[in-house]
């Protein structure tokens, strides 16, 4: 069995997400001989991406060993735990009592502070189904949607994003107006220049563009 604590370099990650985004997460998965993730995921501002497989190719990377779906498991205690230890949000791994409990919905987006432009979709989306609870993971990459009567949540929205569980239980995800993907160029082109860029003095939590006056505060 695969020593989880083996895969030790963030770098190795993020060079998984990076070719996950280059070829598209169908293509990636194949390549790779790994299926489709049902319920832990890596997510980050621009993406979400199947845990186990990502760690997979992560540990290939930097040990230089190909591992199958049969290496190892991708849960709490394998492959979604390692990279939640090495700092990645993994979307079905959070600390309950680290998280924001919100009475609203509105409250929890005001309290996220989702981009303006993606609200109105995010409500229409919400208005369909019975959520009667909001809470903000402790890390800040998600709102975490609870509908009547459930204990798990079943829809997550993210800043370009929202993911949410069908009926059928499949996963979907609905691709908000704006994303930093896809009106910024490549996720990696985009952490880079958020690296260099500079946060809003106003603690509001959003970076200021190239003008210097930040558009949300």
């Amino acid at each position: 069995m695969v020593d989880y604590s083996a895969l030790t370099e963030r770098s190795a990650v993020d060079a998984a997400i990076t070719e996950c985004d280059r070829v598209g997460r169908v293509a990636f998965l194949q390549k790779h001989g790994y299926g489709e993730a049902t319920t832990y995921f890596l997510v980050t501002d621009e993406g979400r991406y199947d845990s186990k497989a990502i760690f997979g190719v992560a540990y290939g990377i930097q040990h230089g060993i190909t591992l199958t779906n049969d290496d190892f498991h991708g849960g709490r205690s394998g492959a979604a735990g390692r990279l939640s230890e090495l700092g990645y949000t993994i979307e079905g791994i959070d600390s309950e009592s680290g998280r924001t409990y919100f009475e609203t919905f509105e409250a929890a987006l005001d309290d996220y502070r989702l981009p303006v432009e993606n609200r109105e979709r995010v409500r229409e989306f919400a208005m369909r189904r019975d959520f009667e609870k909001f809470y903000i993971t402790p890390s800040r990459t998600y709102v975490a949607l609870i509908e009547r009567g459930a204990e798990r949540p079943s829809a997550w929205v993210h800043v370009g994003f929202v993911t949410y569980r069908d009926e059928d239980g499949s996963m979907q995800e609905i691709r908000l107006p704006y994303n930093r993907v896809r009106d910024g160029g490549s996720s990696r082109q985009r952490r880079r220049e958020d690296s260099a860029a500079v946060p809003c003095p106003n603690g509001c939590g959003f970076l200021l563009p190239a003008s210097g006056v930040c558009d949300y505060c």
